[in-house]
């Protein structure tokens, strides 16, 4: 079922491009930074609003320097015309790795890689841009420092509109330089935006930021900006090379030529879409992480976003989308379109935008610049590994003994929907779950870390008011005895929450006052997997109230940390309750603490599908994603995420017994160092049929144990002795056949193939993997 959605968001994607007219595969009504250009001179330039022609025509004050136009024409024989100057460039700083100079007149900066020679600049490279043939409009968006998006709110009928700083006949303001860089003004002399930023050299990065209280508007009003779209910006042809998104665990678009008749892009919000505003669903994988990156023959860099990165968005543009240049580049959202609502029942309304900007203070994007060996996919991870070190305060796991933890949910109980009453469904009592991880630790499996699921009174479907312990499974007390016989097997508990949605009232909650809201007022809902039932959200700050309050409760009955599902950590959405107001960066912030508070008084967290703001907390990551969206134009999935994590933090991919895809999802866990996952019930997987919310269809334990056993042995066998070692090499060795190489020397290699492989005097069985010591040796 999985496998079939995957393969359906791609072809979502491009139905809902061809549907709208346009081929982003994101929220929102088509835009001119959406609309497919032309390849010729026809293509349409943003239309000024009334009364900018004449401030068009307006000189530059004093201290002001305008941006170069482009020619009528574009083309090689007068393509160098078109760039800044070589001997405008001025240094301006330098680290031990990097050399800074700026042209004040255009604002576009280059950066020369000392280690390599390699020159890096942000705007199309000399060397290539005779080879561009877009025309037009495109043409000088292409060559702007800055592109802005933007709508006139005074009249109803506009529509958003975009236009480059080349295009706006803007001008360079306030030049200057500071320590470590410069700063400057772009001053849009049509639309009358002025937006201040500033670059600067930290060790091996760019950092490029802009500062969102000094962002001036005339009449009109910013919806989003794109800093330096082209830095890193190349061709497809003379170099091999990609672009990578955080698509899943990652993803690549490689170079290709020939990609015209495709103008697919990509564009997505960071960490998610926000539920107060309106979004175009894709089925997409979210990002998960603020990274990008762009490899280009010997050199690469990789991007990360911070400082009001939950309000960006990633605009990724493959060659022959907006040119023949693959870029990619921040697209930071300042408006939101959303549904305004003229009628109680909302079902009458229109589509406008916030009025108030977002502000996220500074928003910085540090490019890491990577050479040599450091110039892939891997050397991204890598680097960006070592950013969330110094960042985060990351550390090596502390293990004792080459055992892996097999990561063990338990079903309690659940309801079963009827005509005149409800059913209470007993998947697992404490007394069962005792016995069964009494059962599994003779078996070998001596090493697991358990989450309690549906333990709360109305089982698993009831949301809100979760204690006591629903006495049908033994109430607190038996659940405190279960806790301390696995305590007596050094196997730590977790209960499963969420703090999110509540369909019961409990709580002191009402949807009215408590209830999560959009921008137009309305109460939102969550509409669930298993059944499509509508549940109220909670208002973010409301659900902290809660969490603290029943803190106490948690710790009295012994539990090892919480474990949180489908919200806290993995949504991330603006509520507009007046009550309980939160900007999407305050919602960020509450879940933050709310996880450092379980921290604190239980000493473990874990976080379901979790977005990476969560890393500083949760000691384990469950069901991480180890996939990608299957999109028309991206062509390959990586372990991006994989590589940046393991031997910081656990992780595991799906429940073993949830696979589509048995063998290869286990074959993939394996290649991405996951941990080994399980979900039982002590009841019959018969029994659960019908469970209003469980829709898992294989739980009973002692189906699986033997499954459970032989996996767990061959986890160990590839894992055991890695569990705090970084990934250092991955590579694809042959259709079907990837290595992953750990720090001193191990190997895995695994062959998706249903044909023997063999090559380089390897030998891997169909279907299965091969583990190399450091040495060499089987």
């Amino acid at each position: 079922m999985r496998h079939k959605r995957k393969k359906l968001a791609g072809f979502i994607a491009l139905v809902v491009a061809l549907g709208l007219g346009y081929t982003a595969s994101q929220s929102g009504t088509p835009t001119a930074a959406e609309s497919a250009p032309q390849n010729s001179g026809s293509a349409q330039q943003a239309a000024p609003a009334d009364g900018q022609a004449a401030a068009a025509a307006q000189q530059p004050a004093a201290g002001q320097q305008p941006a170069r136009q482009a020619p009528a024409q574009g083309g090689a024989a007068n393509a160098a015309s078109e760039l800044p100057d070589l001997a405008a460039f001025q240094p301006v700083a330098e680290t031990a790795q990097l050399k800074l100079s700026v042209d004040s007149r255009s604002g576009h900066f280059r950066v020369e890689d000392k280690r390599s020679g390699a020159v890096w600049t942000s705007y199309p490279s000399p060397e290539d841009w005779p080879k561009e043939t877009i025309q037009g409009t495109w043409r000088n968006n292409l060559r702007s420092p800055i592109i802005v998006e933007f709508i006139d709110m005074a009249n109803h009928k506009s529509q958003p509109k975009l236009i480059s700083f080349i295009e706006d006949k803007g001008a360079v303001e306030g030049f200057q330089k500071i320590d470590g860089g410069f700063k400057l003004t772009f001053d849009f002399k049509t639309s009358g935006f002025k937006i201040p930023v500033e670059v600067k050299l930290n060790g091996d990065a760019v950092e490029t930021k802009v500062f969102d209280d000094g962002i001036e508007e005339g009449k009109l009003s910013l919806l989003n900006l794109k800093l330096y779209p082209m830095f890193g910006a190349a061709p497809s042809s003379g170099q091999e090379g990609y672009l990578f998104v955080p698509d899943g665990s990652g993803a690549l678009i490689d170079f290709k030529e020939n990609r015209t008749n495709d103008k697919s892009v990509y564009r997505e919000s960071i960490y998610g879409n926000d539920a107060s505003f309106f979004s175009e669903s894709t089925d997409r994988l979210m990002p998960k992480i603020p990274v990008f990156g762009v490899k280009n023959g010997d050199k690469a860099m990789v991007a990360v976003m911070e400082g009001g990165e939950e309000y960006n968005k990633l605009f990724a543009s493959p060659s022959g989308a907006y040119g023949v240049f693959n870029w990619i580049t921040p697209e930071l959202q300042y408006r939101i379109k959303f549904y305004q609502n003229t009628s109680r029942k909302a079902n009458t309304g229109f589509y406008t935008y916030s009025k108030e900007r977002f502000n996220g203070n500074e928003r910085v994007t540090k490019y890491f610049l990577l050479n040599g060996e450091q110039s892939s996919y891997v050397g991204m991870a890598s680097r960006y590994r070592q950013y969330l070190m110094e960042t985060k305060g990351l550390k090596k796991l502390e293990v004792t003994g080459n055992k892996l933890p097999l990561f063990l949910d338990i079903v309690g109980a659940d309801i079963k929907k009827g005509l005149v009453w409800d059913s209470y469904i007993e998947g697992t009592t404490t007394a069962q779950a005792t016995e069964m991880v009494k059962r599994l630790y003779g078996l070998g499996i001596e090493n697991m870390s358990i989450r309690y699921l549906g333990w709360q009174k109305g089982g698993y479907s009831s949301f809100g008011g979760l204690f006591p312990v629903d006495k049908r499974l033994g109430g607190n007390e038996g659940m405190k005895q279960f806790i301390r016989f696995a305590d007596s097997l050094q196997i730590p508990v977790y209960l499963g929450v969420n703090y999110t949605i509540n369909n019961n009232g409990k709580d002191s909650f009402s949807g009215r006052y408590e209830g999560m809201r959009n921008m137009a007022g309305q109460v939102l809902e969550y509409t669930s997997f298993a059944n499509r039932e509508l549940v109220t959200m909670v208002s973010p700050k409301y659900s902290e109230v809660i969490l603290n309050k029943d803190l106490p409760d948690f710790k009295e009955l012994g539990a090892k940390g919480l474990y949180f599902e489908d919200g806290i950590g993995r949504n991330l959405d603006s509520d507009f309750n007046n009550r309980y107001l939160s900007t999407r960066s305050e919602t960020m912030k509450t879940q933050q603490r709310m996880l450092q508070s379980v921290k604190d008084t239980l000493g473990g967290v874990q976080v379901e599908r979790p977005n990476i703001y969560t890393i500083g907390q949760a000691n384990h990551l469950h069901r991480l994603d180890d996939d990608y969206s299957y999109d028309l134009f991206i062509d390959r999935p990586v372990p991006f995420l994989q590589i940046s994590l393991h031997g910081l933090v656990t992780y595991t991919s799906d429940w073993a017994n949830m696979r589509d895809q048995y063998r290869n999802e286990f074959l993939r866990s394996i290649e991405y160092g996951s941990y080994p996952s399980f979900i039982f019930t002590h009841a019959e997987s018969e029994d659960m049929k019908g469970a209003f919310w469980i829709w898992y269809y294989s739980l009973n334990y002692r189906d699986w144990e033997t499954m459970a056993v032989e996996e767990y042995q061959r986890y160990n066998e590839a894992l055991g002795d890695v569990q705090n070692k970084f990934i250092v090499n991955h590579r694809n060795l042959a259709p079907k056949v990837f290595e992953t190489t750990y720090e001193g020397g191990k190997r895995i290699i695994v062959n998706y193939d249903t044909a023997p492989y063999t090559g380089g005097g390897l030998n891997v069985p169909a279907q299965d993997f091969i583990v190399l010591t450091g040495g060499g040796g089987q």
